[in-house]
């Protein structure tokens, strides 16, 4: 066996590591440096996912069912199982869900067939839980360990997104949740206030461990440069607010736009809104209603390695969730990324979201949906000198370094798929 050495310094055997999730590059998510990490390590990654298509109603240009099955990325070798697209509507985001535990299991077979098994499958789960059904089979198979990494907290997730409440449904929509995380042999999870809703299925504490994200290396705060087309997409206003990521239905960007209008328009503050997703139309259709096309600007989806650049042309960062018990327990992807560029962040949100920005010092929280409040967070940024927040961006990365940083989640991450306690 080869050795590979963890990022803490410390020399650990390299595994042959089964990476299972339906999100991975060209999509924007913390698996693709996740991914980069381990091979840079030594570790031998193999990468079970779908063709790409989160964010969009089809298939990513250049993607599709038929092309780039298999291929390579930084060094890990990429596998694709057949995919329905997203869509629009609730029907398809179900098939999207159901399709990748069996068509996710055959990909498996068919890449470990005649092949070394692997020593561990990493199943990392934004929603759906369906996912670790794969991870479960080549666990089965080949006696591979299982670790989860649980961004959205099930059935609650699903529930809330498809409007159920059918007890006939939900009840076995638990058991099987249920189920899929006891057999887990770890399961790791975002935030702090994950592990008593996992435990609740009969997983033991000492099964349970939070892994936070981190952000991407280039996630690093810049100055702005008037050559970067990035810069040149953003001129107007004085004061440069931003949104950037995934437009759906849990982000209350609706909010945002509500209490963006409320801004006197002396203030010469202009909202910027980066990315894509399937409540897109709806939010563009408020922004018209509310005759804001001359302060609101829609940038569209740009590369992951290319967010440093607009955060650093922005005087606040956004991030909202609407105002449910499910949202309180998570931390947003996008708080990590917001940290570390050392940007100030301005959030209306509930729970651990909001209580480690408060703790940071990096930015205004308000609660969740009180459009009011977030008024007035942001007269109350606008107001303060360039060297308040400069400071609050300061406070907001040294946070990140402290307790988001890559040597202290990977580090914790390679300990955990080498087999050792969480």
């Amino acid at each position: 066996m080869t050795r590979s050495k963890s990022t803490n310094g410390d020399a650990c055997q390299a595994l042959k590591i089964a990476f299972v999730s339906q999100y991975f590059y060209p999509e924007q998510f913390s698996n693709n440096e996740i991914v980069r990490h381990l091979v840079q390590q030594g570790h031998s990654v193999d990468v079970i996912c779908c063709v790409p298509n989160y964010g969009q109603d089809k298939f990513f240009d250049g993607y599709s069912n038929k092309t780039r099955a298999s291929e390579e990325w930084n060094g890990a070798r990429v596998h694709r199982a057949w995919t329905v697209a997203r869509g629009k509507g609730k029907l398809r985001l179900m098939l999207n869900y159901v399709a990748f535990p069996f068509f996710g299991s055959l990909r498996a077979f068919s890449v470990y067939r005649g092949q070394t098994p692997p020593d561990v499958v990493f199943v990392s789960m934004p929603s759906p839980l369906f996912q670790a059904f794969v991870g479960l089979v080549i666990k089965a198979r080949y006696g591979a360990r299982c670790v989860y990494w649980v961004q959205d907290l099930w059935p609650e997730s699903l529930t809330l997104t498809l409007g159920l409440r059918n007890p006939l449904l939900v009840r076995p929509l638990s058991w099987i949740c249920g189920w899929l995380y006891r057999k887990a042999d770890t399961v790791l999870v975002q935030s702090a206030g994950f592990p008593e809703r996992i435990e609740r299925f009969g997983v033991s504490a000492a099964k349970i461990a939070v892994l936070p994200n981190t952000a991407p290396e280039t996630y690093v705060p810049l100055n702005p440069d008037p050559n970067w087309d990035e810069t040149k997409l953003m001129q107007a206003g004085r004061f440069k607010l931003v949104f950037a990521g995934n437009i759906g239905e849990s982000q209350d960007i609706e909010g945002l736009i509500d209490a963006f209008a409320r801004l006197d328009d002396g203030m010469d503050a202009h909202f910027y809104i980066i990315g894509s997703g399937r409540n897109l139309e709806n939010v563009k259709a408020r922004v018209f209603d509310k005759e804001l096309e001359d302060r609101i600007t829609f940038l569209g989806r740009h590369p992951e390695d290319r967010m440093p650049n607009f955060f650093a042309n922005a005087d606040a960062l956004i991030v909202a969730l609407k105002d449910k018990d499910i949202f309180s327990l998570t931390v947003p992807y996008k708080v990590q990324c917001y940290m570390a560029c050392g940007r100030p962040i301005i959030a209306m949100l509930n729970g651990e979201g909001a209580r480690i920005i408060q703790r940071s010092g990096g930015g205004f929280v308000t609660p969740a949906e009180d459009v009011g409040e977030l008024e007035k967070s942001l007269k109350r940024f606008c107001a303060l000198s360039d060297g308040e927040r400069v400071a609050m961006g300061q406070a907001a990365r040294r946070w990140f370094d402290i307790h988001y940083s890559k040597t202290a989640v990977f580090g914790a991450l390679e300990v955990v798929l080498a087999g050792d306690a969480p």
